[in-house]
């Protein structure tokens, strides 16, 4: 039986018991054909219906899942590559500004900085010089003046609170604009309210050791004791607030 008689078998209303189909019938439903060339034949024929054979593939390859995947994968480890050539750079750019500054600045005064931190003093750039700052966290109340004789006043209220003490460590000896301190309220050996330049006493012509930091830190103590109380010999005013009196004979203040 040829094609063209199978053909005739299958749309005929007789019936058959058995026929072979053609061993090539195989290359005639393989064929491709065209939409336009397909669509008249399909109008034309008598059948009302067509019987279809999907073909379910059992895997497919998703080109464009896998290519987001891939770029996705391709991303991360750039990523990890650039965070790891940024942290050594980020790692030898800080080497190189240690050494830089210890060349500039020199090693011993990196060691007086961290000695300053180790003893709550700060170092502040400020108005072309270079103070040892220490800051008053809480503010210090200043209730007590002293007298050279011994007498010591005990204030009902705080004359002044202090915030901070400024050295300027560019003056080799202590003098006049060494010292400033900051306040609220104007504290006796203060010229002004707020930040003010103070009397500085017997501490005139005291060396300012930088070359020496631990003497420095001793000094920058005595210093910041010195203005926590009111030394009231050598003060531009007398506070005025109600007190009580008591004897002290370790002053180590001069006017």
């Amino acid at each position: 039986m040829d094609n063209k008689e199978f053909l005739h078998y299958v749309n005929s209303q007789d019936k058959y018991d058995a026929f072979s189909a053609p061993a090539d019938l195989r290359n005639v439903i393989q064929k491709e054909i065209g939409i336009g060339e397909i669509y008249p034949i399909l109008s034309a024929a008598k059948q009302t219906t067509l019987k279809i054979k999907e073909i379910v593939l059992e895997s497919e390859i998703d080109f464009v899942k896998s290519a987001k995947q891939l770029k996705q994968v391709f991303d991360e480890q750039l990523e990890s590559a650039i965070d790891k050539v940024n942290t050594a750079y980020e790692r030898e750019l800080l080497q190189i500004q240690s050494a830089f500054r210890k060349q500039y600045f020199g090693t011993q005064l990196l060691e007086m900085i961290d000695l300053l931190n180790d003893n709550d003093y700060t170092l502040v750039m400020m108005h072309k010089r270079v103070y040892a700052y220490k800051c008053y966290n809480p503010a210090h109340d200043v209730t007590v003046g002293r007298f050279t004789s011994g007498i010591d006043y005990d204030f009902d209220e705080p004359v002044c609170t202090l915030k901070g003490v400024y050295v300027n460590l560019l003056h080799p000896k202590m003098t006049n604009g060494t010292v400033f301190i900051t306040t609220e309220g104007r504290h006796p050996n203060g010229s002004n309210a707020g930040f003010s330049e103070v009397c500085i006493g017997d501490m005139e012509n005291r060396a300012v050791p930088v070359n020496d930091p631990q003497a420095l830190i001793e000094l920058l103590n005595e210093i910041c004791e010195m203005y926590e109380v009111c030394h009231l010999d050598s003060a531009y005013f007398i506070p005025e607030q109600s007190y009580t009196t008591k004897q002290n004979e370790s002053h180590k203040w001069t006017a």
